[in-house]
């Protein structure tokens, strides 16, 4: 197999030759009294108006704050940021503040985990939802009001003047959710960040927003990064899927090509070890051990000591990420040494 190593430059989807979002090396590095945490270790992507990217991985891989350090709300101080982070021709790294603020809500909005913390617990759903599109739009508060009705019903609320004047803990999860996903979408973003938005709900409700969160992305255009730990939730809304341990990507591309023909053990490990209808009766294949302390990464691959497949070489330094396919990256020595896929 012709393999080819990804320069930093490199497009990661086809269609980002002229990419809204391009990420280059970033880097984030937390200060704490155990050390530097290295939480997001040189990422890399392209991301292209409307695509929807898909960011899968365990709890601690570096997802969540890969997303807050786009929307540059990380916390102040103890935190180092390094790296592209280029929106729609602007440089994020390097924007004030205050101009960074003015980008929030009406170019890129974020969908948080637990709407119950990321809503105001002391004004309704539709104050804060109109304060949005007053704030950002000039508008007045009746028009504001009006279009917050709208985005209501664009969510499928039910009684949605009603639920207006509702407090956040009036309502119940699934309903949270959706009020969190009008007041995101209230500016009409060009970028939805969606941080495991889905990951509190049961199936059910998971599913119906899922799919509401497809449809009003196709319907508004928007380009979305979606965060998840679920393969399969990974496979309902992405266009193309990044897989991410220990702060890096470990694989990237098409969603069909990475979700079913995986070249990375750590992307095999994770479908292995997800349950679906047919394992009943089935033991479980898991990944053994636990991911690394980010604290003391190894040297080489993150994955290494957790890896059926590996060898010595896998442990002596960096390994990038290689072309495997069109549009299709993996970070393994093996694959690429023997150059095929020995995971399917």
């Amino acid at each position: 197999m012709n393999r080819q190593t990804l320069q930093a430059d490199a497009p990661l989807s086809a269609t980002a030759a002229t990419p809204l979002l391009s990420v280059k090396d970033l880097a984030v590095r937390f200060a704490t009294r155990e050390g530097v945490v290295e939480a997001v270790n040189g990422v890399n992507f392209n991301l292209a108006r409307g695509e929807v990217l898909g960011i899968l991985g365990e709890s601690g891989s570096g997802k969540s704050v890969s997303l807050r350090a786009i929307m540059g709300i990380l916390p102040r101080g103890r935190t180092t940021v390094t790296g592209s982070i280029n929106f729609d021709g602007h440089e994020l790294l390097s924007m004030p503040e205050k101009e960074l603020d003015r980008l929030r809500g009406p170019e890129i909005a974020m969908i948080f985990q637990e709407p119950m913390t990321a809503l105001d617990p002391v004004f309704t759903v539709g104050e804060q939802i109109a304060e949005t599109i007053v704030r950002h739009e000039g508008v007045d508060w009746s028009t504001a009001n009006a279009r917050a009705k709208n985005f209501l019903e664009m969510v499928r609320i039910p009684s949605p003047e009603r639920r207006l004047q509702a407090y956040p803990h009036e309502m119940s999860g699934g309903m949270r959710q959706r009020a969190m996903i009008a007041l995101a979408l209230s500016c009409k973003p060009k970028l939805l960040l969606a941080d495991e938005p889905t990951t509190a709900l049961d199936v059910t409700v998971q599913i119906q927003i899922i799919l509401l969160l497809r449809e009003l992305q196709r319907e508004l255009g928007m380009a979305v990064i979606f965060v998840t730990h679920d393969v399969g939730v990974a496979s309902e809304i992405s266009d193309a899927v990044a897989v991410m341990y220990g702060g890096r990507y470990m694989e990237h591309g098409p969603a069909e090509n990475v979700l079913l023909a995986p070249n990375h053990p750590y992307t095999h490990g994770l479908m292995n070890s997800t349950v679906h209808g047919s394992m009943r009766g089935q033991r479980l294949d898991t990944i053994p051990g636990l991911p690394p302390d980010l604290a003391n990464l190894p040297k080489g691959c993150p994955f290494a000591a957790r890896c059926g497949h590996a060898i010595p070489e896998c442990e002596q330094g960096g390994i990038a990420l290689s072309a495997v396919g069109k549009n299709h990256f993996s970070a393994c020595l093996r694959v690429e040494k023997e150059g095929r896929s020995f995971f399917a």
